[in-house]
């Protein structure tokens, strides 16, 4: 029998129509109720009894004793629906990532959603906000549609630009529309909220152990040529002196310290050599950095204090004598946020406000890098003109280099051998932008070297080139920024007086290049290299820190 295409069908004078059995009717019908066995396709199997009031295209016709093709709304269908699939189903999610109201997620978390059915791209915008008092408010990141990943059911959002801060709220919103299935519905979307905490961190070391810094009990100049781990494994943030004094604070707020304690710089109120850690007094500690003998520490009320050498006013305390102090003294004001320190010898330091402002003090300022424009020298903080400062780092004899939120790069102070990377040998007493506008907040600064990690994950490097440290693989010196091979950079250091160059990929691979006097490349040797070259095989570096000669890392600990 062949199929009988229909718009509308009646018998003669509106009568109901004689149809023969198996006749086979295509179009739309819609049905008041509905009897049979239907497969897969929602077509009837056998011979197929229709209620009262069934309709075919609207047509009011009733029929009986008919097989039906096509689409058929019903109020109610009869039969067991065994082979019956998405009938009305909508998208829904099965898993998230992270997980509705986590309150465990790592800092670095990746972000998605696992559905129910396949899905296709949508349109729209999804975003993270941080949570404050209950209220989603400023957006940390966002996403269009293009920036996200589809397989089949699983949508993944673009790697974060920066870790999550501590223990804080967030809140993911996925709006309507953002995704659809195949047949263009559109995913009502989410909002839910989860927190970060901090992993836990193993931390090593290795280079040069003069002064007990890689916490071996041996004060000596005995090298490590390979990392070894610092016992413990609640480390959170490093910082290490040109004089391998190493300060390392702890998940619940601790700080610990160790090595070379000469004017202090330990602030444990002795100028004792300790060769283990030993904890300063205090519980909310969240970032401590050293210059060669002078150190500073940021609680985390924001407020920031100082002790050790105090030669040029190098401790920040707004006094004209060169005091040292082998106890933390408290430097004015309360808003503190992110620590640099000297490189080498210069006695300079900075600090940047949660404002965006950034604030330098100490040395002797002879070739203007307090950006002042003038010569003077200064014991307290002065602020840097502008108030969109991201980060910054401080080169031998006070080059400065910083970058802005808007991406821009800046530099000014002591330029010999290119080090402050505008192409010349100039100083410049108050700030100097370097070409480009994608430049990140990751940056080192060695005794004659610095680099910068752009928003691509490109490593960029200037200056002295003597060991191969801007990782060229030859020994030329540059003025200007020189990209390192590779485009999944993640953090960078440089080594305080010395040569070398350590830095972790996004995969969490480790890699080290330049002078390797002491082993601080980590090669189990000390060959110098002037191209990258990974430490080991582990894929959970993270924090990374150059001493002198030596070089810390931390690794995540994923131990249950």
């Amino acid at each position: 029998m062949s199929t009988i295409k229909v718009t509308n069908l009646s018998g003669r004078g509106g009568a109901t129509p004689n149809l023969p059995d198996g006749a086979n009717i295509t179009g739309v019908a819609t049905a008041t109720t509905f009897s049979g066995t239907l497969d897969g396709s929602l077509k009837t199997t056998g011979t197929p009894t229709l209620g009262l009031g069934v309709t075919i295209n609207a047509s009011g016709v009733a029929i009986s004793g008919v097989a039906t093709a096509g689409i058929i709304s019903a109020t109610t269908l009869y039969g067991d629906g065994s082979n019956l699939t998405g009938v009305g189903e909508t998208i829904a999610p099965h898993y998230y990532n992270p997980d509705v109201k986590a309150t465990m997620v790592p800092i670095s978390t990746g972000i998605g959603i696992t559905f129910n059915k396949k899905i296709e791209a949508g349109s729209g915008t999804a975003t993270i906000k941080i949570v404050n008092a209950g209220v989603a408010g400023t957006t940390v990141q966002s996403w269009g549609i293009s920036s996200a990943t589809i397989s089949v059911t699983e949508l993944t959002l673009g790697a974060l630009v920066s870790d999550l801060d501590l223990k804080t709220t967030y809140q993911l919103d996925i709006p309507s529309g953002f995704i659809v299935d195949s047949n263009e519905t559109s995913y009502a979307g989410t909002a839910y909220t989860f927190t970060s905490v901090e992993p836990a961190y193993k931390l090593f070391g290795w280079g040069n152990n003069q002064y007990g810094g890689l916490d071996s009990n041996l004060a000596n100049d005995a090298h490590r040529s390979s990392p070894v781990q610092i016992p413990g494994t609640t480390w959170r943030n490093i910082g290490a002196s040109e004089e391998n004094a190493v300060f390392v604070t702890k998940l619940d707020g601790t700080l610990w310290v160790w090595g070379r304690g000469a004017n202090g710089q330990l602030g444990l109120n002795s100028e004792t050599l300790y060769s283990s850690p030993v904890q300063v007094p205090g519980t909310t500690w969240v970032n401590v950095q050293a210059g060669t003998n002078t150190t500073h520490g940021i609680k985390s009320d924001g407020t920031m204090w100082a002790w050790g050498n105090n030669s040029y006013g190098a401790l920040g305390l707004s006094q004209p004598t060169n005091t040292n102090y082998s106890s933390p003294v408290q430097v004015p004001g309360t808003t503190w946020s992110t620590l640099h320190t000297d490189g080498y010898h210069n006695q300079m330091h900075g600090a940047i406000k949660t404002d965006g402002t950034l604030w330098l003090w100490g040395g002797e300022n002879e070739y203007g890098p307090l950006g002042q424009n003038d010569r003077t020298s200064y014991s307290s903080p002065v602020q840097i003109p502008g108030t969109t400062w991201r980060s910054f780092v401080i080169h031998q004899r006070g080059g400065i280099n910083a970058t802005k939120t808007d991406g821009t790069l800046w530099g000014w102070g002591w330029s010999d051998d290119g080090l402050l990377g505008l192409n010349n040998t100039d100083k410049y007493s108050s700030p100097v932008q370097i070409p480009g506008t994608t430049w990140g907040a990751e940056m080192c600064a060695g005794i004659r070297h610095g680099g910068v990690v752009k928003t691509d994950g490109t490593l960029w490097m200037w200056g002295i080139n003597s060991t191969g440290q801007l990782a060229q693989n030859n020994r030329t010196g540059y003025s200007s920024p020189k990209q390192v091979p590779g485009t999944t950079w993640s953090k960078v250091s440089a080594q305080k007086d010395g040569y070398g160059t350590i830095a972790t990929k996004t995969d969490g691979t480790l890699w080290a290049w330049g002078e390797n006097t002491k082993g601080q490349l980590g090669q189990n040797s000390v060959v110098n290299y002037s191209s990258p070259v990974q430490i080991g095989s582990e894929t959970q570096w993270d924090q990374v820190k150059g001493g002198k000669a030596m070089n810390l890392a931390m690794e995540k600990d994923l131990t249950p």
